[in-house]
């Protein structure tokens, strides 16, 4: 059975666009299996695709929650 080593260099990029939250906002830090970057805020930046699916899913996450908090919110 062959294996195949993967490199940085072989996967795709995805270019993301991370909003500032604040003015001193001005990177995140994303980790996947061990490997991490720090991914500028306010620009458009190409990234690598595993990168870019966790930020997808913290934006898919965030969503989810504040809709749960809005419909549960007592007033």
């Amino acid at each position: 059975m062959a294996s195949k080593n993967t490199t940085a260099t072989d996967e795709k990029l995805v270019t993301v666009f991370i909003p500032k939250q604040s003015r001193n906002d001005t990177e995140r830090f994303i980790a996947v299996n061990g490997e991490r970057i720090l991914v500028q805020t306010g620009k458009s930046v190409e990234i690598p695709q595993r990168f870019a699916e966790v930020i997808k899913n913290s934006e898919n996450m965030a969503a989810v929650s504040a809709q749960y908090i809005d419909a549960n919110i007592s007033v």
